[in-house]
């Protein structure tokens, strides 16, 4: 007599997916801390508590190739979730991680409000300190892809469309501009050269398919001398492209990086042409 069981009819199981929902009770649990947290009552805090909790929150919509980077999210909260000196690069973490991975409306205004309670420049230096530690490759995906939606054409008009930010529209969509602006200039070598583009259409591959390692390397020229001949030929092209707001945004990277050699010059000094200037689209500039 056959001690095996025929198998051939047998129905399996159902295979359980078991990382994400040991990830999803990491996020949860962490929330509750933040809710514990929140209950203090510390003003300081509130607005990174609030940014941190409402990324966590969606845990139950990453998408199973991004998990990578999400488990490094909880992994960076979890180490530093009784810290509070290190709250504001959580946030900041969790924003950028926000950003790429989903990019609503929340993200944005989540963004716009870190950088008011920052500054762009502080904001930027944690998000790329510590969002660099996220990242699943040297291409920076993760800074990328929120860059990205920093700078997806036509967000005010999202923005204005959302019962939640159509009052701010205006202002959330400047301070997107601005906040990819000082995340792009982060880590640049001024020293830094690339071959130079010279046509419309590497202008527009790149600012449609590069990634933000490759941006950063042509703006390190720009940075370097924004009056320079290679300037003004990527004004150039932009005009040259038209409106497209990827191309647009390497034109308001020229735009600003003169409109602060110009500050440099005269310290204490704010130019009155920066203050009149504005990015294609509309865009005040800073």
């Amino acid at each position: 007599m056959s001690t095996t069981r025929p198998t051939a009819t047998r129905s399996l199981a159902p295979v359980v997916a078991l990382r994400p929902r040991s990830l999803t009770r990491r996020a949860d649990a962490l929330r509750a801390h933040v809710d514990v947290r929140r209950a203090a009552g510390l003003p300081h805090e509130q607005l990174f508590l609030d940014v941190i909790d409402e990324t966590l929150s969606r845990t139950r919509g990453v998408q199973a190739e991004d998990l990578d980077v999400w488990e490094r999210l909880l992994a960076l909260v979890e180490e530093h979730e009784d810290i509070s000196h290190t709250l504001p690069a959580c946030a900041a973490a969790a924003n950028l991680v926000g950003l790429a991975l989903f990019g609503d409306v929340e993200e944005l205004a989540a963004l716009s409000g870190l950088a008011d309670e920052l500054g762009h420049d502080r904001l930027a230096r944690l998000q790329h300190r510590y969002g660099t530690a996220l990242e699943t490759d040297a291409r920076l995906p993760v800074t990328t892809a929120a860059m990205r939606r920093m700078l997806v054409p036509g967000l005010v008009r999202r923005l204005a469309s959302h019962p939640g930010t159509a009052p701010r529209s205006g202002t959330i969509d400047d301070t997107c501009l601005r906040a990819a602006h000082a995340l792009l200039v982060q880590g640049v070598d001024r020293a830094w050269t690339v071959p130079l583009l010279d046509s419309v259409e590497e202008l527009v591959d790149i600012a449609a398919h590069g990634t933000v390692h490759e941006w950063r390397h042509h703006v390190a020229m720009i940075m370097a001398d924004p009056w320079s001949p290679y300037a003004s030929r990527i004004v150039e092209l932009a005009d040259q492209a038209g409106p497209s707001h990827a191309v647009a945004v390497f034109r308001s990277v020229v735009d600003l990086c003169r409109a602060q050699d110009r500050g440099h010059r005269v310290p204490g000094h704010v130019h009155h042409a920066t203050r009149r200037s504005r990015y294609p689209g509309g865009r005040a500039a800073p």
